[in-house]
């Protein structure tokens, strides 16, 4: 069956979300990031109002604002199951604290969380077709392929950071999409160490353990991804660049929760996972070959060359002491399950790659703007990003506005009279000055 054929879970979750992002942790920010604080995370409600829930999102509208807005959500919901603390202590944010992991907000969570996932990742489900007979063999030829033409693949998205004609914005861009994992490493994979499930779990937890540095904190790659934030000026706080997540890699971070979460999808998480553990050696290396041509030697790339030493080692363990000995000890459907979940989060990573690379590619510029006409007023005094669903027009009318498209760099200024063309499928914000107005419109086609 089609996407759009699937059958409703039971009941609209509409009014459970409102109710979730009317939180005090979700309210609005006048300002385009997010400071001291792991808390507060902005939900427009207005427009999760408008999120079309009985509808999944298709491959084709994947990248869209809807998108952001339900992965943002599911961000929340699953981050509500994890541990955090303000870095400057707790004294000042005790109220944020009590709010964030209430009774009520998690409670709202439970019940809206598999509606708003099947929104997100129900088109997975015909987008990655298995037939045939699947044994350990077939298995082994399968990731065998799949890891093979992964590394041996072109790495556009680095190629475009060279090549960019502001290289450390773009890279700040990849840095921030990345931190949606890296400050929290392994919070996902925590959730499938409990229980009883023979030698494979030891196996499991020595890859585990590995990511918190046996222990160490200077060593955990948390710790090391945060020293490559400040060795490049870039803030280090979880989630200071809530605004600047593009939907799609909010959606490969939520994906794992997703798949450890549910014990069900247990299989399907060990196929991602020794995927991306068997890949990431090589396209850790290409990273750090690109940061050093863009900071030199003032970058802290022992992030990427922790993770190009040691996941040799994770690969061929998460693929011959993990994925293949649960496939013969669990048969058909424990194969299938994780053949689907390589084939899932490959397609996933192409999604992010192509989102991240035309965000980095976009150049946007200042073109003449008549003021009025039909289109959305933006509120002054809040700061939101969103993605276009069409060619938009933003336009400022009085005063002056800044464009926002990369969390650093600053922003494009505009004055009373001028605009800014935003493609469909890019993520953009505006913050106005004070006493400025600025609307948004479908966009006039482009001259040809």
């Amino acid at each position: 069956m089609t996407i759009s054929d699937a059958p409703a879970t039971a009941g609209p979750i509409t009014d459970t979300v409102r109710a979730f992002a009317q939180g005090a942790n979700y309210l609005p920010s006048p300002d385009p990031f997010i400071a001291k604080t792991p808390y507060h995370r902005p939900l427009d409600a207005r427009r999760l109002d408008a999120v079309p829930w009985p509808a999944p999102l298709e491959e084709q509208n994947w990248i869209s604002d809807p998108g952001l807005m339900a992965n943002r959500l599911l961000m929340n919901f699953y981050e509500s199951g994890a541990l955090f603390l303000p870095a400057d202590g707790l004294a000042r944010r005790q109220a944020e604290f009590e709010d964030f992991y209430s009774a009520e907000a998690l409670r709202n969570a439970e019940l809206a969380r598999p509606e708003a996932e099947r929104f997100v990742f129900g088109f997975l489900d015909s987008a990655v077709r298995l037939t045939g007979r699947w044994d350990t063999d077939a298995l082994e030829a399968h990731v065998t392929a799949a890891i093979s033409e992964t590394t041996s693949a072109d790495r556009p998205v680095l190629r475009a950071i060279e090549e960019s004609a502001e290289p450390k914005r773009a890279a700040e861009l990849m840095i921030a999409q990345m931190a949606l994992d890296g400050l929290t490493e392994a919070t996902a994979m925590s959730q499938n160490l409990g229980g009883a499930f023979g030698a494979e779990q030891s196996e499991l937890f020595k890859i585990f353990i590995d990511e918190f540095g046996y222990g160490v904190f200077d060593a955990k790659h948390s710790t090391l991804f945060a020293e490559l934030c400040r060795s490049v000026g870039m803030n280090d706080e979880p989630h200071h660049y809530w605004f600047f997540y593009l939907p799609s890699w909010i959606a490969g971070n939520n994906y794992f929760y997703k798949v450890t979460r549910s014990r069900t999808d247990f299989f399907r998480y060990i196929g991602g996972m020794a995927f991306l553990e068997a890949t990431f050696a090589p396209s850790f290396a290409a990273m750090t070959k690109t940061f050093r041509a863009v900071y030199g030697d003032a970058v802290d790339t022992r992030y990427f060359d922790e993770h190009a030493h040691i996941d040799e080692h994770h690969g061929r363990m998460a693929v011959y002491d993990l994925l293949l000995p649960l496939g013969r000890k669990h048969g058909a459907h424990a194969i299938k399950e994780m053949v689907r979940g390589i084939e899932e989060v490959r397609l996933l990573g192409r999604l992010g790659d192509e989102d991240l690379l035309a965000q980095i590619t976009w150049r946007p510029e200042a073109v003449q703007a008549a003021p009025g006409g039909e289109g959305e007023r933006l509120e002054p005094g809040r700061f939101e990003t969103r993605v276009a669903d069409r060619d938009t027009l933003v336009a400022v009318e009085s005063g002056t506005a800044g464009l926002h498209w990369t969390p650093t760099g600053g922003p494009l200024e505009l004055a009373a009279g001028q605009g800014v063309r935003v493609p469909r499928g890019r993520l953009y914000g505006v913050a106005l000055g004070e006493g400025a107005s600025a609307t948004l419109s479908a966009a006039p086609p482009a001259a040809r």
